[in-house]
């Protein structure tokens, strides 16, 4: 007892919330609740917050916008950083030299890890800037954005990423990285331990007309083909290489709409799990493993998670 009071004490500075529970920063809307909650609003804060963490010995967990994680019923221990009002504008400025950038018709569009993915694509949209119209409808952050390399239509972040600020959660320092020497792979960024404070991509000027009817011809696209209204993580599972894509397997194999309580696969895209009534993250995993066995029994294919579980 007394030692979670003096770790209490060590994060008040911060204006803490204890045991909050986490549905209310998730997309999926379940989980428990967390230790310690803090929301950040500078890279300052997070640094500070690392910091004490660190001495405190306790462990910590980044989200952004919460949009591809499921956190457990249980929830989840230590400090928990959710970092979507670490934000402050969208900058647009030409190539530094030490990115690369070497064409006049290059911008760069920078942002801390908390801005808006949607708000980014918009500023690009109506700026005629072309390079990232396929991330129309994606929800959640830039910095998630990044650390998922979410992509779609063909795209991802890792084409247009030019460098990123992290901080490294076991020296507490902080760099900056070059796109072309990051780790990225198939909706991951390999940077383990670390948090993505800021962003810089790089995109090509263009006709404005043209790159606002991209954008909006894929915004709906989406809308029509995903259920974006109701509460999910975006597809569930990875599309395996070589195959058809996870949606597709899934609905051949005669599971669209199955349940389990309050989560059923979507009928709009068999690739989202919905959070259809009260669900629990208990429901979702039960119905997750219900979906890869029946993929399995099927086409002998194991699917793997795209959404990360976080908790206990």
């Amino acid at each position: 007892m007394g030692k979670s009071c003096d770790i209490k004490k060590m994060f008040a500075p911060f204006a803490p919330e204890t045991h909050k529970a986490m549905d209310r920063y998730t997309s999926f809307r379940v989980g428990g609740p967390a230790d310690i909650l803090v929301l950040p609003q500078t890279m300052e804060q997070v640094i500070a917050l690392a910091k004490t963490a660190q001495k405190a010995g306790v462990p910590v967990t980044i989200l952004g916008g919460g949009t591809n994680v499921l956190i457990s019923d249980k929830g989840v221990r230590g400090l928990v950083m959710v970092l979507t009002r670490l934000r402050q504008g969208i900058e647009q400025t030409a190539p530094h030299m030490n990115t690369g950038g070497d064409s006049s018709d290059q911008i760069c569009l920078t942002a801390l890890a908390g801005e808006r993915l949607g708000n980014i694509c918009r500023h690009a949209a109506d700026s005629g800037l072309a390079g990232l119209a396929w991330a129309a409808g994606i929800p959640g952050t830039i910095g998630g954005a990044v650390m998922m390399n979410a992509g779609a239509f063909g795209s991802d972040m890792s084409q247009i990423v030019m460098e990123i600020e992290v901080l490294d959660l076991t020296t507490l320092e902080t760099t900056v990285l070059p796109g072309n020497r990051l780790p990225f792979s198939y909706r991951k960024l390999a940077l383990e331990n670390s948090i993505v404070l800021k962003v810089r991509l790089g995109l090509a000027k263009a006709d404005p007309g043209t790159v606002r009817d991209e954008f909006y011809r894929n915004l709906k696209t989406k809308q029509s083909t995903q259920p974006v209204s109701q509460a999910s993580a975006g597809c569930y599972f990875k599309n395996p290489p070589g195959f058809k894509p996870a949606g597709f397997l899934i609905e051949q194999a005669g599971i669209k709409n199955a349940r389990c309580n309050g989560a059923m696969v979507s009928d709009l895209h068999a690739n989202f799990i919905v959070n259809h009534g009260n669900a629990c993250a208990s429901d979702i995993l039960n119905l997750a493993v219900q979906i890869r066995k029946s993929v399995y029994e099927k086409f002998g294919i194991t699917l793997k998670e795209e959404v990360k579980t976080i908790g206990d």
